[in-house]
């Protein structure tokens, strides 16, 4: 599923849903998603080291009308 990143308005592809909490990021040597509940300050690191793709921002998804959106949330 893609959805677009409420922060960057990016997109972002989801290949699987747990808690649906997600931070915007994929390391850039893996293509692996970030852990979706890494520290403010781990993923602002792997930002400014230019170890991702994507923002870094945490998000969630929410179910709308049998679809998914993703809106902000805090970091957790």
């Amino acid at each position: 599923m893609i959805v677009t990143c409420p922060h960057c308005f990016n997109s972002v592809e989801i290949l699987e849903i747990n808690c649906a909490i997600f931070r915007h990021a994929i390391y850039k040597n893996t293509f692996n998603q970030i852990d979706p509940h890494l520290s403010k300050e781990r993923c602002d690191y792997l930002i400014k080291t230019e170890q991702v793709y994507g923002c870094g921002k945490p998000f969630k998804l929410i179910k709308e009308n049998e679809t998914f959106k993703a809106i902000k949330c805090e970091y957790i």
